[in-house]
């Protein structure tokens, strides 16, 4: 019986969850976990009604103690939150999408034959995430697991692009983990422009949308310098409203603005390193 857990209900694990027929049919049981049992509840009511509330005990730490022997856990907590919780046993694969917690910091937490780190982004929820992963193991079988269920479990909500060292996870940030955030900027300025020029913001959001959706689709197939060339005619307007941008030093902002969001992921990673990690957890006494 293939079982995981998912620690956590937060937009992150409602944008993978929700409407993820993969992961719906994949395993025979899905339990949420949470220090607020209620949250969770209301969580399986909204976005995932196949799953379980699983209980939560605290031991004499006051941390909450799951039992992950054999299963598969999906980590969707707050950074910091995956402190909250002993696990006992050992999972089979944990897929972490704690940004700036590495393999070496969840080894700390969680004793894991497979350890999967990804960084998506908010489109999961539209099931179309661009996904960095980085994928750690120590058991046979390694590749046959990463191809079978590691990637579709990724595809499930969007597409994957493995790194073979971990810290282009955080790298990933700059164009992916916080660009549709960036994009969000460029797409407001543009509606805004619009209503300058005289359209209603209606008509000017109608406009914007429908050129992202197109814009989109270009790139599928074309570079970004290519769809600029197309546009772009010889002495034209939007060769001069180029010339603007650059003048302006758009492309630098961005660059710089993706540099900050990836060197403070790299920070908060260098600090959520353990001294060591876990070599086994053992279970303490229970307290409801």
């Amino acid at each position: 019986m293939k079982t995981l857990l998912v620690l956590g209900y937060g937009n992150i694990a409602q944008a993978i969850l929700c409407k993820n027929l993969h992961i719906v049919t994949h395993y025979d049981e899905i339990f949420i976990i949470g220090r607020d049992s209620k949250k969770a509840q209301d969580f399986i009511e909204s976005y995932l009604p196949s799953a379980q509330v699983l209980p939560a005990h605290t031991n004499n730490q006051g941390q909450y103690e799951i039992e992950c022997e054999g299963k598969d856990i999906l980590l969707c907590t707050k950074p910091k939150g995956i402190e909250s919780f002993r696990f006992i046993g050992k999972a089979r694969c944990v897929y972490s999408v704690l940004a700036g917690v590495s393999v070496k910091a969840i080894q700390s937490h969680i004793e894991s034959t497979y350890i999967v780190r990804a960084m998506p982004n908010i489109a999961a929820l539209s099931k179309l995430s661009a996904t960095a992963f980085y994928y750690a193991q120590e058991g046979a079988g390694a590749d046959s697991i990463l191809h079978i269920e590691v990637i579709p479990f990724i595809e499930s909500f969007g597409n994957a692009v493995q790194v073979d060292n971990e810290i282009l996870i955080e790298s990933s940030i700059a164009p992916s983990g916080s660009g549709i955030a960036f994009l969000a900027l460029v797409a407001e300025s543009l509606i805004d422009a619009g209503v300058l020029e005289g359209l209603t913001h209606a008509q000017s959001s109608a406009l914007v949308k429908q050129c992202f959706a197109g814009f989109s689709a270009e790139l599928a197939h074309k570079s970004p310098s290519e769809i600029k060339y197309a546009i772009s005619s010889p002495g034209g307007t939007t060769i001069r409203g180029i010339k603007s941008l650059e003048q302006s030093g758009v492309r630098g902002a961005f660059i710089e603005a993706a540099h900050i969001a990836v060197q403070y992921a790299k920070d908060c990673s260098a600090k959520n390193q353990p001294e060591k990690a876990i070599q086994s957890q053992k279970p303490q006494n229970l307290k409801a």
